[in-house]
Order: structure tokens, then C-alpha cells, then sequence
């Protein structure tokens, strides 16, 4: 039967090696002289109305898509209703829903930026209809502008698929 540990014995060098590991002063330079450069491309191409503009296009997307997936959820039609240059929210028709979580459907755009378009009612399917019940015919879009950027929101007619154009 053989052992479970194995011994061994004799002489170990135990000697430090006389090679130094770490950085040299050089390597350390370079890295940081790349790391400036790519901070400082990087800060004169950021400009924060755009990432503001574009987070809040996305919002508004993933907005059309919980009111889609809610009035299949619910088995009943809702609107995406424009309140003003800055407002939108979810309704009946009548009044702002408040989803299964308890969140009120009702959201505020910030940070000087609106939006232009109109309402969009979804059908129990969640497919896009128009005032008569009937499937949209041709693309809804819904723009989001501030200062010298806009973003374009857009619903497809028949499938309802939602896309963001920066």
C-alpha cells in the first residue's frame, strides 16, 4: 500500500534568486503616458448632453416595450401617452397605470432635453394601432432633442419592434 504523503528528503537550495522582479521606472512611464493619452481622447470626444440625450432615448424604448408587454400581459389595450415636451407615461386611456411591481407608470425627461411625437395605443397583442383599431400602417417616431443632438425613437408597424436611432 502505498503512501499517502510523499517525503522528500535531502538538500533544498533555499538561496534567494538574484533576479529582481517588478516594474522598471521606463515600463511604468509608458504605461502611464499611454493611459494619458487614452484619457484625454476619451474626455475631448465625451460631451454630456449626448450621454444624457442617449440614456434617456433608451429609456423611452424600454418604456414602449413594458407598455407592450403589459397590455399582453394585462389582455387589454394601453397608451403610450405624450404629456408635454418633457412628460410621457403609461395609461388606460384615462388614467396613468401603475404596473404589478406598484410602480407608477409616469416618467420626466431631464437635463433640458424634450421630446416631439405623438400617442401610441397597443392592443391586447401588444402590436400598434391607431385611433380607429387598426394596426399602424407606417412607422410612429418619436424624437428627443437638446442642445445641438437629437435622438430618434421608433415603433414598426405590425410587430411593434422598438429602436433608438443617436
Amino acid at each position: 500500500m502505498p503512501a499517502p504523503f510523499l517525503f522528500r528528503s535531502g538538500n533544498m537550495d533555499t538561496t534567494p534568486s538574484s533576479q529582481q522582479t517588478g516594474f522598471t521606472l521606463l515600463e511604468l512611464v509608458a504605461v502611464l503616458l499611454l493611459l494619458g493619452i487614452l484619457s484625454t481622447s476619451l474626455f475631448l470626444r465625451w460631451s454630456p448632453g449626448a450621454s444624457t440625450l442617449n440614456a434617456q432615448a433608451d429609456q423611452l424604448a424600454r418604456t414602449l416595450r413594458h407598455a407592450q408587454s403589459l397590455a399582453l400581459a394585462q389582455g387589454r389595450s394601453l397608451r403610450f401617452a405624450v404629456q408635454s415636451a418633457t412628460a410621457y407615461a403609461i395609461t388606460d386611456g384615462a388614467a396613468t397605470i401603475t404596473d404589478p411591481q406598484g410602480v407608477v407608470q409616469s416618467y420626466t425627461l431631464s437635463n433640458s432635453v424634450t421630446l416631439a411625437g405623438n400617442d401610441l395605443d397597443f392592443d391586447s397583442l401588444g402590436r400598434p394601432i391607431d385611433a380607429a383599431n387598426s394596426l399602424i400602417a407606417s412607422a410612429q417616431s418619436w424624437t428627443l432633442s437638446t442642445t445641438g443632438a437629437t435622438a430618434t425613437v421608433s415603433v414598426s408597424p405590425l410587430t411593434g419592434f422598438v429602436t433608438v436611432t443617436p
